[in-house]
């Protein structure tokens, strides 16, 4: 049972990172997500190297769960040599772009390889979120063929309506349930591998 507790504390506390091209509403997202946001800012101000916001959220079994959300700058030449500070210990990414640019839907796969595929986390580890400008958008693209057969789940849109910012929360906290059974998962796994070690 204290093996059990053990892994069900770590998982209580998540790191996630929110990455993408550079102007494709991150620092938004970010702030919906930790319900700081309700409207989408006028004025651009690009990410000084990473932002971290930290928030509660509640997840499906009525808990509520701690979450940084490391707001990573979109500027990757700049900024490349902080990634392995901002990877370490973070266990679910999300993926931010907006479909509508034919250059962030190419960026987008870049991202997918710099982060999820190359810290080798699981595509249930892995939110999209396309944010969409302009009503003349359709309501949700289709994932770039990379992210597709990498099998990363359809992806969340997200314009500035209030009814989008409500479901986008939604949305994030199922993604937050699934991420913590992984973590809660895959440490039952290695502490059941040292006991089975340790009994030899």
């Amino acid at each position: 049972a204290s093996r059990r507790m053990r892994a069900a504390d770590a998982a209580s506390r998540l790191k996630v990172v929110i990455v993408g091209p550079c102007e494709s509403g991150k620092s938004f997202i970010t702030n919906v997500l930790a319900e700081t946001a309700e409207s989408a800012s006028e004025i651009y101000r690009p990410t000084v190297g990473c932002r971290i916001q930290e928030c509660e959220v509640e997840i499906r079994s009525a808990q509520r769960m701690a979450v940084e959300l490391w707001d990573v700058s979109g500027d990757w030449q700049k900024y490349q040599k902080c990634w392995p500070a901002i990877k370490k210990d973070a266990v679910g990414v999300v993926l931010v772009y907006n479909p509508g640019d034919e250059k962030q839907e190419q960026e987008i796969e870049q991202w997918f390889g710099w982060f999820p595929r190359s810290m080798g986390i699981a595509p249930n580890q892995v939110m999209v979120m396309q944010s969409l400008r302009g009503d003349n958008m359709p309501k949700r693209m289709p994932l770039p063929q990379k992210l597709a057969s990498a099998g990363v789940g359809q992806p969340i849109t997200i314009t500035a309506t209030p009814d989008d910012l409500v479901s986008s929360r939604k949305h994030f906290s199922s993604f937050l349930e699934g991420v913590r059974q992984t973590v809660v998962d895959k440490q039952r796994q290695e502490e059941e591998d040292v006991m089975k070690g340790q009994g030899n």
